[in-house]
């Protein structure tokens, strides 16, 4: 699950190409992503948690666009071991 820390956040949502579908609060956000962790959990679903930090993020996007799909994969890709958290091909 892609998570953001709220330093990073305003910086993340200002480049996202699908911002429009994104609360631009990081509270509002942040209040939404637990609740979906909680509800994933309660149905039994393991979940890794994957802090997206924008210069690694930026890195490994390059110029593809940056949307709600770009991010699963990276975050896909960083818990499968494919990326490593700086961003680089492990």
């Amino acid at each position: 699950m892609p998570w953001y820390e709220e330093e990073d956040f305003a910086r993340l949502w200002s480049l996202a190409h699908d911002r429009g579908e994104i609360s631009p609060d990081y509270a509002t956000w942040h209040r939404n992503a637990r609740r979906v962790l909680a509800e994933a959990l309660a149905a039994g679903k393991a979940i890794e948690v994957v802090t997206i930090k924008p210069d690694a993020y930026l890195a490994w996007l390059g110029s593809a666009p940056n949307t709600a799909a770009a991010r699963l994969r990276y975050v896909e890709e960083v818990a499968a071991g494919m990326v490593s958290r700086a961003g680089l091909l492990g």
